[in-house]
């Protein structure tokens, strides 16, 4: 189960986090946060975020989007990509290993 949280760092900026129970227990990974940069003044039209994840092996990597809504979309299509490309790269490993 995923789930969006808003928290507030110690000075008072709200980032937000992506939680991810990959069963229905009680195990929840933290697997992607951002925070908006307030320092983004180059680029009038988006917003910059600043995210982190293991699981993409992102640390303090910079996001353009139009909100935060879209924000948290983009990271998740990133999410599923990389899931994406690594059953590919399993099953082609699978595939060779089974045909010599």
């Amino acid at each position: 189960m995923k789930e969006w949280k808003v928290e507030k760092n110690e000075f008072g900026k709200e980032y937000y986090e992506l939680h991810f129970g990959e069963f229905y227990g009680d195990d929840e990974d933290i697997i992607a946060k951002f925070i908006e940069d307030e320092t983004n003044d180059r680029f009038v039209y988006t917003n910059a975020f600043i995210y982190t994840s293991k699981e993409l092996n992102a640390d303090h990597d910079i996001l353009f989007a139009n909100s935060i809504e879209d924000a948290k979309q983009q990271i998740e299509e990133m999410l599923i990509e990389h899931w994406k490309d690594g059953i590919e790269y399993l099953e082609d490993r699978l595939k060779e290993f089974q045909e010599k």
